[in-house]
C-alpha cells in the first residue's frame, strides 16, 4: 500500500466518480481504475460499489477512507514538522558550556544565536572540559565549548573543532600581600606562599605541577578547586594565591584583588567542538557556522 494510492482513493471517495477523480488528479481514468483495483486486491476486500456512472463506498471502503484521511493528515503534519526542523523553527540544541562561560562571554554567543532562532529549544550542560569532551564523544550533547589543545582534539578523528579564543593565565593576589605590587611573578616567588591550586583534573593543574617540579619545590597547597567564585573569595580574603585566565581576572579585579602576570606565560585556548557526523544536520551546521563567524571583538 502506497501513500499515492491513499490519495487516489480519497479523491474517488470525495467525487464518487472515477472519471472526475482522474481529471482532478491529472491521470487517466484507466490508470486510476487500475490503482483502485490493485488496492482492493492487496486488501482482499472491495472498497467500491461500481455503478454505470458513479461509485459508492462499501462499509469497508468508508472505514478505509476514514483511516486513510487520518494517515494523510498525520503525514502532512509530520512533513510540516520536519520542514520546521529544517528551517530551525523547531528542534533541540544540546550545548556543553564551561563553568567560566559567563566570564569569557560564551553565553553571549548563544544569546545572539537564539535571537535568530527563538523557536529552538536550548539545553545546556555545564561542566569541566574533560567531562564535556566525554559527553560529546558519547553523543549525549551535540556540541561544546571546552579548554584544550589541538593535539588533544586531533586525537579524536570524529571531532570537528575550531578555535574560539586564546588567553593566558595570571596570578590573583590579595592587595594585602606584598607580592601584589610586583610587575611579574616567578614560580620561585611563590615558595612558602599558600597556593590555591586548580582541580587535579584540569589541564592547567598539570602544567603548574610541572613548573613547580622544575623549580625544585612543592607548593604549599591551601586547597584544590577550579571554581572561579571560590578562588576569587579566598584570594580577596588573603587566604592564598590563585590563578585565573587574564580575561576572567579583568572581570574580577577589585580593590581587594590584584592581578599579576606570570613570568612564565601559560596560554589557554578555548575551542568549539562538535561531531563531524552532525555537521549535515541543519541546527548543528547553522550553530557551527555562527560560532565560526562570530566576531572576536564581542568576546
Amino acid at each position: 500500500m502506497q501513500t499515492q494510492q491513499l490519495r487516489y482513493f480519497l479523491e474517488v471517495a470525495k467525487t464518487k466518480n472515477i472519471t472526475i477523480a482522474a481529471r482532478n488528479l491529472y491521470i487517466s481514468q484507466p490508470s486510476l481504475s487500475q490503482q483502485i483495483i490493485n488496492l482492493e486486491k492487496e486488501l482482499e476486500i472491495p472498497l467500491l460499489i461500481r455503478h454505470s456512472k458513479s461509485v459508492a463506498l462499501t462499509d469497508a471502503g468508508e472505514q478505509f477512507a476514514l483511516h486513510a484521511m487520518r494517515i494523510i493528515n498525520s503525514m502532512e503534519q509530520l512533513s510540516e514538522l520536519m520542514q520546521r526542523h529544517n528551517l530551525l523553527e523547531e528542534g533541540t540544541l544540546r550545548i556543553g558550556m564551561l563553568f567560566i562561560g559567563g566570564y569569557v562571554n560564551l553565553f553571549q554567543i548563544l544569546k545572539d544565536y537564539r535571537l535568530h532562532y527563538p523557536g529552538m529549544d536550548y539545553r545546556l550542560t555545564i561542566d569541566g572540559s574533560a567531562a564535556l569532551l566525554n559527553q560529546l564523544l558519547n553523543r549525549s550533547i551535540h556540541a561544546s565549548f571546552l579548554i584544550g589543545s589541538e593535539n588533544q582534539l586531533k586525537a579524536h578523528e570524529e571531532l570537528y573543532y575550531q578555535k574560539v579564543m586564546d588567553d593566558y593565565y595570571v596570578a590573583a593576589i590579595s592587595t594585602q600581600n606584598p607580592l601584589s605590587r610586583r610587575e611579574l611573578l616567578t614560580i620561585e616567588d611563590l615558595r612558602g606562599e599558600s597556593i590555591i591550586m586548580p582541580a587535579p583534573s584540569s589541564a592547567f593543574r598539570r602544567r603548574l605541577d610541572q613548573l613547580f617540579a622544575r623549580a625544585g619545590f612543592e607548593p604549599r597547597i591551601l586547597c584544590e578547586t577550579s571554581q572561579t567564585d571560590l578562588v576569587s573569595q579566598l584570594t580577596q580574603q588573603n587566604f592564598g594565591i590563585g590563578f585565573f585566565s587574564c580575561t576572567i581576572a579583568r572581570a574580577l579585579q577589585s580593590r581587594d584583588l590584584a592581578v599579576v602576570p606570570l613570568e612564565q606565560t601559560l596560554y589557554r585556548t578555548i575551542y568549539y567542538a562538535t561531531l563531524k557526523e552532525l555537521l549535515d544536520y541543519p541546527s548543528i551546521r547553522s550553530f557551527t557556522e555562527f560560532v565560526k563567524d562570530y566576531p572576536l571583538s564581542h568576546l
